[in-house]
C-alpha cells in the first residue's frame, strides 16, 4: 500500500486497539449494536470508506478496504462485521443506485454517520447454493410493497435503512426477478421477535424480521430487477468475511503467544512459551495465518480489475481458506492457553465463538470447493447460481 493507505490502516489499528477492543466484551455479554465503535469509525471516515471520493467518502481500493476490515476484527469481530455489511450496501448503491439515491444517502452515511444493513436470508431458503427469495415486492399506485420473513437481520434496531432483498411480483427467476429496496427502519409494518441468543457474534444483533404490507416510495427501488446479480458486487461480502475471520483468528494467536510468554509454570520455573510442544503448535498456526492472509491479499489485489466470474473464484478462495485456517487457529489457541483459555475474561473464548459463528455465512465450504474445482475443471465458476437461470459452461 501506499504511505497514505498504510497511515489509514495505522490510524484505524490504533483506534481499534485504544477504543474499539476494550468494548467488545461488553457488546458481545449485551448482545446489543457496537453503536460507540460505530461513531468512531463513522468519525474517521471508515463508514464512508467505500463511498466514492466525489460523494464525500474515502473511495478505498479493495486492497486497502480488506485491511481496514482485517484490522477492525482483530479487536472486535462484531464491527468489523457490521460496518462490512454496510460498507457493501454502498457499494450497491454506487453501482446500481440512481444519482439522486448516491446524492441522498451517501450524504447521510458522510454528514450523520447512517449505517446500512443488507437483509437477504429467508427461513424456507438456503443462500449456499443459489440465490432465491420468498420476500415478494409489488408495484402499488406510486409506491412499492413489500412483503415476507427475513432472518439474521444483521443491525436490526440499529441501523437507519436495510436494503431488503425481495422477488419482484414473486418471480422465481432471479435472474430476472431479484429486486432490490432500500426501506427506512421506521417504516410501518416492521416487526421483529427481537430475539438473538447465539453462540457468537451476539453483537452483530442479527434477529428475524417481518414485513407486513410495508410501503416504500418508489425511489426505494435500487437498480432494475436482476441487476444485482451481474454487477460484481455479491461476490466482495464473502471476500469481507475472509477478512474479518483472519482477523479474529489473528488477534487470538496473538493473546495465546503473550499468555505462553508470561505464563510461568512449576516444577520448571519457566514460560510456557519455552515448552517445544508449544513452540510447534505456535509455529503452525503462525505459517498457516500467513498463508491464508497472503491469499487474501492477491485476491484483493486483483478484485479491481476482475470480472464478475473471477471475483467469485478470488473471494471464494479467500473465503475457504480463511475458514479452514480461522477454525484451527482459534482451535488451537484455547488449547496452548489451556484450561485459562475458556474464560470469558480472556478473549481467546470469544474468538472462538464468533469464528465458528460467522463462518456458517454463505457460501459454506462445500459450495466454495466445488466452485473452485468448476474453475479448475473449466466449467461454470460463479459464487451463486442465480435461480431460475440456465447454468453455463
Amino acid at each position: 500500500m501506499s504511505p497514505i493507505q498504510s497511515a489509514l490502516v495505522e490510524r484505524i489499528d490504533r483506534l481499534t486497539r485504544e477504543k474499539i477492543a476494550p468494548r467488545a466484551a461488553e457488546y458481545d455479554l449485551a448482545g446489543a449494536n457496537p453503536v460507540e465503535s460505530w461513531r468512531d469509525l463513522w468519525r474517521e471516515g471508515i463508514l464512508a470508506g467505500a463511498i466514492p471520493a466525489a460523494h464525500g467518502g474515502l473511495g478505498l481500493d479493495t486492497a486497502t478496504y480488506v485491511a481496514v476490515i482485517r484490522t477492525i476484527a482483530r479487536g472486535c469481530a462484531n464491527t468489523a462485521m457490521t460496518v462490512h455489511m454496510h460498507s457493501t450496501v454502498m457499494r450497491f448503491i454506487a453501482t446500481i443506485g440512481s444519482v439522486e439515491q448516491q446524492r441522498r444517502y451517501f450524504d447521510e452515511v458522510v454528514r450523520h454517520g447512517k449505517l446500512f444493513g443488507s437483509w437477504g436470508s429467508e427461513p424456507a431458503v438456503s443462500l449456499s447454493r443459489s440465490i432465491l427469495m420468498e420476500t415478494t415486492v409489488r408495484r402499488e399506485g406510486a409506491d412499492y410493497v413489500v412483503d415476507g420473513v427475513k432472518h439474521f437481520c444483521t443491525m436490526a434496531l440499529g441501523a437507519s435503512h436495510y436494503m431488503v432483498w425481495c422477488a419482484l411480483d414473486g418471480g422465481t427467476d432471479m435472474a430476472k426477478s431479484l429486486q432490490l429496496v432500500l426501506v427506512d427502519a421506521d417504516a410501518p409494518g416492521i416487526t421483529t421477535d427481537g430475539k438473538w441468543d447465539t453462540l457468537g457474534m451476539r453483537a452483530t444483533f442479527s434477529p428475524s424480521v417481518t414485513f407486513t404490507g410495508v410501503r416504500v416510495p418508489a425511489e426505494g427501488r435500487l437498480g432494475d430487477p436482476g441487476a444485482a446479480t451481474r454487477v460484481g458486487v455479491i461476490e466482495i461480502f464473502a471476500l469481507g468475511y475472509a477478512a474479518v475471520y483472519l482477523g479474529i483468528a489473528e488477534a487470538a494467536l496473538a493473546f495465546a503467544i503473550d499468555y505462553a510468554k508470561k505464563r510461568i509454570v512449576r516444577p520448571e520455573n519457566v514460560a510456557v512459551a519455552m515448552d517445544p510442544a508449544v513452540q510447534r503448535h505456535v509455529g503452525e498456526l503462525a505459517a498457516q495465518l500467513d498463508a491464508a492472509n497472503l491469499v487474501l491479499a492477491d485476491s484483493a489485489a486483483r478484485w479491481d480489475g476482475a470480472d464478475v466470474v473471477e471475483r467469485g473464484l478470488l473471494a471464494n478462495r479467500a473465503k475457504y481458506l480463511a475458514t479452514e485456517v480461522g477454525l484451527h487457529v482459534t482451535s488451537k489457541a484455547i488449547q496452548i492457553v489451556g484450561g485459562r483459555g475458556s474464560y470469558k475474561d480472556f478473549p481467546a473464548e470469544r474468538a472462538f465463538r464468533d469464528l465458528r459463528t460467522s463462518t456458517l455465512m454463505p457460501p459454506t465450504v462445500d459450495r466454495m470447493l466445488e466452485a473452485i474445482g468448476k474453475s479448475v475443471l473449466g466449467l461454470d465458476a460463479a459464487m451463486f447460481n442465480v435461480a431460475g437461470s440456465k447454468p453455463r459452461g
